[in-house]
């Protein structure tokens, strides 16, 4: 039985070119892509699972809740809170504190470099994210203080292939001990890092017992039945014990496996994905899948009339209609067998580019759930693409078609339009909402963000290892920068403590009351904090709307702050000038320190327009860890040499490291930007999809109407008015479509655009522009495959059956 199905199954798809090389291209492609994209989102969605107990272990993060309403929640908390939490909370089992430096000098010999993977870390912490150990004893290598444990590429690129353990690196000009090699960090964790230092080592530069510094990341794990939900009223009670009166902030648990995709935390360690933007890139995987089924199914069904006869004779020798639909589930089954070996090659072939496109290293055929997907997705599309059409073709009846009164019923006409109009919506949806995440993303792009960023570099400058030595490095640093300043391609030098365009690392927060004394009444907020020399506003070309800069002559500006224009409005001051001469009150004492204002900036956005604009605040500080110089923008190449080379003359033992703030910026849009590639790629797919689909089916629909086609042209009809006849369903399909498909994208699209404090509006022109794309391309295929019969000479056309 087997052998004869596949005779005849064989015989068909070589038979009918065009119906097989439609299908088994469409299917491809389509089980490709969608292997392809569920791999990167099941890579998007694994991030922190492959710790033990993952599902026990989360972080500890703060929420302040402003107002009684608004709340701010931030990543970090204080370093005490896991020692009380693993004390005062038996739910808790273990906890671990960690603090992630922006940039670190390590020596070995002569060379030093910066190092920007360290993370500090306790005896716990390789105890709760469980990497694997290759030397060192997992519970004592991080005990001591000046202690390294190293990734194996790390110790690779510092020992090569000899053994790391017990080997010395020099770090801020002070010896540490090699204590342990772990495996590499994967890329699928929100905690990247490189390098774990000794959190002992640096105790004696930070106060572990304080509840004042909030720049910690504290994990921890539950015991195996605790109710996280249960425990937030122990959280509650924590917080208002350690900290103080006034201090709006309170601990919560976020789940560690969630925080890449769903964390709407500020001050995260790496930028975090978008659930959103990865079930829609599933969405698209299934809509291209889905589509190319729709072709083999409107294909097959298409074919009924030409199959008719040949089910009548089989029916009148004996078959069964068991054996029909046998049959033609076998067809299915080569074509898909077909399409899923050409869509395993296609996915390998396609790997480097699509890795390329997601920014990921996945290795899809090494992991099982690839495998899996294959085979069930191989399964389902036989049964789904050709269980319909088989029951469809071995249900005539042999009395009606051997006798040529057989035609197609109106119930598979209509099947046919049905999913039509799906594929042709599914179309014009993808296509108008990748037009408008580009659009989006442009808008961030060109923006104006208040300050200037092209050809402005951020510098680190040197630290000093110990608190004595700060001022003669100060004095040297400030040398440095008067010789710049004279350099014709340096337009200005200025320091801060915190570069726009960056993470975690360069922003400073605090929560609590707040008010201009004798102005406004206490206002609570979360407030951004900077402290800036008198050169900075300079560099970065930032605008006073009022008052004065900051000015190293005047001792009284020691104390002194700016605000900025949202600062004003968050404290409801109307007119800026109101606020000069005023001073600046933290918390509810009438007796804490004032600060006066002396001038007003303008408002600008440090990080992505996803943010509003922070209230902030602006200290002034002679000395920074950070240097800003504005380089000449027709001679940027040269003052970046001289910058280079008067650096090598000041600091000869410290790595020169700088960036762009152009740069940094982009690089906070790299996430949208790789969406709109990713959005766009798929799209386009799915419409090549879409179409191949559509001139198979206008190829077989254009054959059975060649007759009719004769008839009008004997009868005096252009070929014109021909294709415009054929058109008319199609454009009445077309219209249906538009319909269903554009106001799903509008709810879609302006739900996602609601993410960004700065947004587009709706782009109505846009959406039109989609649909009349899908109706051009749709029209041109159908129109080709309609002018091929017409142009037919009628002699040759009416005696077609």
């Amino acid at each position: 039985m087997l052998r004869n199905y596949f005779t005849i199954g064989a015989r068909q798809l070589l038979r009918h070119k065009l119906f097989t090389v439609v299908n088994v291209a469409g299917l491809a492609i389509g089980l490709a892509a969608f292997l392809l994209m569920n791999e990167y989102v099941r890579f998007e969605r694994s991030y922190d699972r492959f710790f033990a107990h993952a599902d026990r272990l989360y972080r500890v993060s703060s929420v302040s809740r402003i107002n009684g309403s608004a709340e701010v929640k931030d990543a970090m908390s204080y370093y005490p809170v896991g020692a009380a939490l693993t004390a005062e909370v038996p739910e808790v089992e273990a906890a671990t504190t960690s603090l992630k430096f922006d940039e670190v000098i390590f020596r070995k010999g002569e060379h030093p470099k910066y190092e920007r993977g360290v993370v500090t870390a306790d005896s716990n912490f390789l105890n709760l994210l469980t990497y694997r150990v290759l030397e060192g004893a997992r519970e004592s290598m991080l005990r001591q203080p000046h202690c390294l444990v190293l990734t194996e590429s790390k110790a690779r690129e510092y020992f090569g292939d000899e053994s790391a353990l017990g080997k010395i690196l020099e770090v801020e000009g002070e010896p540490y001990t090699v204590t342990g090699v772990m495996e590499d960090v994967p890329d699928n964790t929100h905690y990247t890092f490189e390098i774990l230092m000794s959190d002992k080592s640096i105790q004696d530069r930070f106060d572990y017992n304080s509840w004042r510094y909030f720049d910690y990341y504290t994990f921890v794990r539950l015991a195996p039945h605790a109710d996280p939900k249960a425990l937030q009223a122990k959280l509650d009670a924590l917080s208002a014990k350690y900290l103080s009166e006034g201090n709006l902030n309170r601990f919560v648990l976020y789940p560690l496996s969630d925080i890449h995709l769903k964390s709407d935390f500020t001050f995260e360690p790496e930028l975090t994905g978008s659930a959103r933007a990865v079930s829609m890139v599933q969405l698209i995987s299934v809509f291209m899948l889905v589509i190319a089924w729709v072709n083999y199914i409107n294909l097959s069904t298409a074919r009924a009339v030409e199959r008719a006869k040949e089910v009548g004779l089989r029916k009148v020798i004996g078959a069964r209609q068991s054996h029909l639909i046998g049959q033609f589930l076998f067809e299915a089954l080569l074509v898909n067998l077909l399409a899923a070996g050409l869509a395993f090659l296609l996915a390998e072939l396609a790997l480097p580019l699509f890795n390329v496109l997601v920014g990921k290293r996945l290795k899809p055929t090494l992991e099982y759930a690839f495998w899996g997907n294959l085979l069930l997705f191989f399964g389902i599309g036989t049964f789904v693409s050709g269980f319909y059409p088989a029951l469809v073709l071995s249900g005539f009846k042999p009395t009606v078609v051997l006798k040529g009164r057989f035609h197609a019923s109106q119930r598979g006409v209509w099947l046919r339009k049905g999913l039509l109009v799906v594929q042709f919506a599914a179309s014009i949806g993808l296509i108008a909402a990748t037009g408008i995440v580009y659009r989006q993303v442009q808008f961030m792009q060109a923006r104006d963000m208040g300050i200037e960023t092209a050809y402005v570099m951020g510098v680190t400058l040197p630290a000093a290892s110990r608190v004595e030595e700060q001022p003669t490095l100060d004095s040297k640093v400030a040398a440095f920068h008067d010789k710049l300043r004279y350099h014709a391609a340096i337009e200005a030098v200025g320091t801060t403590s915190n570069l726009p365009g960056g993470g975690a690392s360069d922003i400073n927060t605090t929560t609590s009351q707040m008010r201009i004394v004798e102005l406004t009444d206490r206002v609570e907020g979360t407030y951004y904090t900077q402290n800036n020399d008198e050169h900075f506003l300079e560099a970065v070309g930032l605008h006073l709307m009022a008052g004065r800069n900051f000015d190293r002559n005047q001792a009284s500006d020691s104390a002194a702050v700016m605000v900025n224009e949202a600062f004003l409005r968050h404290l409801n001051v109307a007119d800026p000038h109101q606020a000069l001469g005023k001073s600046l009150q933290f918390g509810t004492d009438d007796e804490s320190p004032r600060f006066p204002i002396v001038g007003i900036v303008r408002d600008f956005n440090r990080t992505t327009l996803k943010h509003a604009v922070e209230p902030s605040i602006y200290f002034y500080a002679p000395s920074n860890a950070r240097g800003v110089i504005k380089l000449h923008p027709d001679r940027y190449q040269t003052g970046l040499a001289y910058v280079q080379k008067t650096w090598a003359q000041f600091f000869p033992n410290t790595p020169f490291a700088y960036t762009f703030l152009d740069d940094r910026f982009a690089l906070l849009y790299e996430q949208d930007r790789r969406f709109v590639d990713i959005f766009g790629a798929f799209s386009g797919l799915t419409i090549c999809i879409t179409l191949l689909g559509l001139f198979g089916l206008a190829s077989f629909l254009a054959v059975q109407r060649t007759k009719e086609v004769g008839v009008r042209k004997v009868l005096g009809a252009t070929i014109p008015s021909i294709i415009v006849l054929f058109y008319k369903d199609f454009l009445i399909l077309l219209g249906i479509a538009a319909l269903v498909g554009l106001p799903v994208v509008y709810w879609g699209m302006t739900s996602w655009l609601e993410n960004y404090a700065f947004r587009i509006a709706f782009p109505w022109l846009l959406t039109a522009g989609a649909l009349g794309i899908v109706g051009l391309f749709a029209l041109a295929t159908v129109g080709y495959q309609m002018y091929s019969v017409a142009a037919l000479d009628p002699a040759q056309t009416l005696k077609y059956e």
